[in-house]
């Protein structure tokens, strides 16, 4: 297979036996979230996905916004800045 250098490499998610989703590097087209990124008009982007990079590991997490999601439960990662989400 002939690698093109003007197209960007995809990684594929990776899920575990337990189910456990995550990507071995960033994806293309993610950026550094900020709390706005998780709000349109005032209401939580449900069924959103966002990634969590932990210090202590080198992938990224694969998560969702769910109804249950609070911004209490996502501050302490955002302020750490380990929280990625797709640029629209």
């Amino acid at each position: 297979m002939i690698s093109n250098p003007n197209v960007a490499e995809i990684p594929e998610i990776i899920v575990t036996q337990s189910g456990f989703e995550y990507y071995d590097k960033l994806p293309d087209g993610f950026h550094l979230a900020t709390m706005d990124d998780f709000h349109v008009n005032g209401k939580k982007k449900v069924g959103m996905q966002y990634l969590i990079k932990r210090a202590t590991q080198d992938h990224y997490e694969v998560h969702f916004v769910r109804e249950h999601t609070r911004s209490q439960s996502l501050k302490p990662f955002l302020d750490h800045q380990m929280v990625f989400v797709k640029s629209e």
